[in-house]
């Protein structure tokens, strides 16, 4: 009898980083039995929130927990960027190299996030090509230390409970520009008292962040949810 992967909820487009997850397994440890699986996909792909990944990184956890598999960073790294860091037991990290150069940066500020998803999505591989495209090759970029500063700047606000507002990334100006309505959702989040806003990885979701969940859901049920172009909001604690 083989692995099974029953998958309900928001169709998969493409290889499930589950399975590509539980084949890099195998080929590193062999006392794997078969494995019946169950995944319930509740967010849209192409939202930049890492939620392929994330299931990939909830298997390989599961499987270090019960089979003692331990893969390397490298190898983590292979099956996605964001999947070393959501391996990992560490709230915050600075992520380097393709996302397996890990390094934990403490706790995240106690703040609830509101994830606002488009009807649109976004395709990694095109954001990537068209960031280069849009940088040309004259493009000089932050060194790790001034990108690690920078970062480091805006957890020390939000974490001493100021106001950080639009938080870097380079992927938003080139889907701000595309979609006018990110600077809707600015304006949502800036007069809904929100600390910080901005895109999830290389979109299309949008966040923002608030002091508890009681502020972060009365922005969505009033302001987010009522706009046509979101199709979901959900909430993190």
């Amino acid at each position: 009898m083989g692995d099974s992967l029953d998958v309900s909820g928001t169709e998969i487009d493409g290889e499930n980083l589950v399975t590509k997850a539980l084949a890099a397994a195998r080929r590193s440890f062999g006392g794997i039995p078969a494995l019946k699986m169950k995944l319930d996909k509740i967010f849209p792909a192409g939202s930049g929130i890492g939620a392929g990944s994330g299931n990939a990184a909830a298997l390989l956890s599961w499987l270090a927990d019960n089979y003692a598999l331990s893969l390397s960073a490298g190898e983590i790294g292979k099956l996605g960027a964001d999947v070393s860091f959501l391996a990992q037991k560490y709230e915050m990290a600075e992520a380097r190299g393709i996302g397996e150069i890990l390094e934990p940066v403490g706790a995240a500020p106690p703040l609830c996030w509101l994830l606002a998803f488009p009807s649109w999505s976004s395709n990694t591989k095109e954001a990537y090509s068209a960031l280069d495209e849009m940088r040309g090759r004259d493009y000089a970029p932050m060194t790790p230390m001034e990108a690690a500063n920078e970062a480091r700047n805006c957890v020390k606000t939000l974490a001493g409970g100021g106001r950080s507002g639009l938080l870097p990334n380079d992927f938003y100006p080139l889907l701000a520009e595309r979609h006018g309505e990110y600077k809707t959702a600015e304006k949502i989040a800036e007069e809904s008292g929100a600390a910080g806003w901005g895109l999830c990885g290389s979109g299309s979701a949008f966040f923002a962040l608030y002091a508890d969940i009681e502020a972060a859901e009365r922005a969505g049920s009033e302001r987010f949810a009522r706009e046509k172009w979101i199709i979901k909001t959900h909430y993190l604690e």
